[in-house]
């Protein structure tokens, strides 16, 4: 008997239910409430948020983890244009806490709350073990980040864009930048532009990128290990108006078009411009944990598993 696939797809399409909700949304709360009880951390200006597809609402599946970023405003790290110089900008005190203290305070709040055995420290993140009332969580530590642009603002002050930047516990020289909330608002944007669609997909891809890995043919699955969320989420952002309501009710059009034009747009002799959803850096290049030649190889494979043809 033929698979349905419009029928998978359409079930695939749905966020999680409301239990697995609550459960993301105990960790987050936890988490908050474990920032809130330290001492240490009481007289500092903390945030503390969901991230990633919780909160950009792309997530597909309970047993899947939340990423919880828990930001220092009191500290940042910058970047400044050729010419303009941190005292010209109004930064002229060096920090006397930092992200290492941060990190080794947040660490102490967070053994407190869930115990040692429920939290284990990692480079970047700690992980939140998961239990019948919360989803696994990761806890990553930034500070603010700000790149000048060397332009002014109408008020006369410096211009910035505004992300959060985290250090390596094991390598202090390493910079990972972050832009939580222009992924989230261009998300948003992108997701009304195509009718609701574009969110919809990225789950559908999401959940085909797990079937091959589990049950794919062994081309299909190295083709979906190096395929994070985030970057599936990034490659459907990038697909065209003209991919998405090819068929009401169905979306088995929508990811035939999809998939088919970000392989065309991928391949190895395409210089390919794709932006990250934030719209502050290009999805390949130098910096990134993938490339170009990996995404394309597994559109190619998804077009096979979801029974496309060669």
């Amino acid at each position: 008997m033929a698979r349905d696939w419009h029928e998978d797809f359409k079930r695939w399409a749905k966020p999680p239910s409301e239990t697995e909700e609550q459960k993301a949304s105990n960790a987050a709360s936890m988490i908050n409430d474990a920032i809130r009880a330290s001492p240490a951390l009481a007289r500092r200006g903390v945030s503390v948020y969901a991230t990633g597809s919780y909160r950009n609402n792309t997530n597909v599946r309970l047993g899947s983890d939340i990423d919880v970023a828990i930001v220092l405003n009191d500290g940042m790290f910058f970047d400044l244009p050729i010419g303009l110089t941190a005292a010209q900008v109004g930064i002229t005190v060096p920090l006397d806490y930092g992200l290492a203290d941060f990190r080794s305070d947040v660490a102490l709040a967070l053994t407190a709350k869930f115990g040692h055995g429920g939290v284990k420290p990692g480079k970047k993140t700690f992980n939140i073990t998961a239990n019948s009332y919360r989803l696994e969580a990761d806890a990553t530590v930034f500070l603010q980040y700000r790149r000048y642009t060397g332009a002014k603002t109408a008020a006369g002050g410096w211009h910035y864009e505004q992300g959060v930047e985290l250090r390596p516990a094991d390598n202090p020289n390493a910079r990972v930048i972050n832009w939580h909330d222009d992924h989230y608002a261009h998300g948003i944007v992108r997701n009304d532009a195509t009718g609701r669609r574009f969110k919809r997909v990225t789950r559908i891809l999401k959940r085909l990128r797990d079937e091959m890995s589990e049950s794919g043919r062994a081309e299909a699955q190295r083709a979906a290990k190096p395929m994070n969320s985030f970057l599936i989420e990034c490659l459907v952002f990038n697909a065209s108006d003209a991919c998405f309501g090819r068929v009401q009710g169905s979306y088995y059009e929508d990811v035939r078009a999809v998939i088919g034009e970000l392989w065309q747009k991928t391949e190895d002799d395409v210089v390919c411009t794709f932006d990250e959803v934030n719209r502050k850096k290009k999805l390949f290049g130098p910096g990134q944990d993938w490339t170009q030649q990996q995404a394309n190889k597994f559109l190619y494979e998804a077009w096979l598993h979801a029974g496309y043809g060669r």
